[in-house]
């Protein structure tokens, strides 16, 4: 699957955009990735810009989400992404794992799962894959709380 940048950029404006939820505990987010990975991959496999959101429960706030996205930026940065691509320019429609909190250092941790269609064409990678870097998340966020700590 793949995009043109400048339509990518207009439907994301224009919210011609599917977003979902699904909710989970922190502490067990890894057993909510099937529903997560699932929730997304429904819309993604009808050529939808898709963005799922797990929403847990936490303090400080953190929020993980799956985005499909054309650079590793996410759709709150249009500007950014119009920056650095050429509008005219077709490039393919990737997935992107976000983790978004005030309590990591940068604010924002993305990274991608893989092209739509990798993720698409082998979902059982794709969530092994997911579950790694939400655990890796999540140890991530435990280390930064404890050192804030002591």
């Amino acid at each position: 699957m793949q995009r043109n940048v400048q339509t990518f950029i207009d439907d994301v404006k224009a919210e011609n955009v599917t977003q979902t939820s699904v909710t989970g505990t922190y502490e067990h987010l890894t057993e909510q990735v099937g529903a997560w990975l699932t929730a997304f991959t429904k819309t993604v496999a009808t050529d939808q810009l898709t963005q799922t959101t797990l929403t847990v429960t936490h303090e400080p706030v953190i929020s993980f989400r799956l985005e499909t996205g054309l650079i590793n930026l996410p759709w709150a940065n249009l500007t950014e992404i119009g920056k650095v691509t050429a509008a005219e320019d077709t490039l393919p429609l990737n997935v992107y794992m976000i983790a978004e909190s005030e309590a990591l250092p940068s604010g924002l941790r993305i990274d991608e799962l893989g092209s739509v269609a990798d993720v698409l064409a082998d979902q059982n990678s794709a969530e092994k894959l997911l579950t790694t870097w939400l655990t890796n998340q999540q140890a991530r966020l435990d280390q930064i709380m404890t050192a804030d700590k002591a």
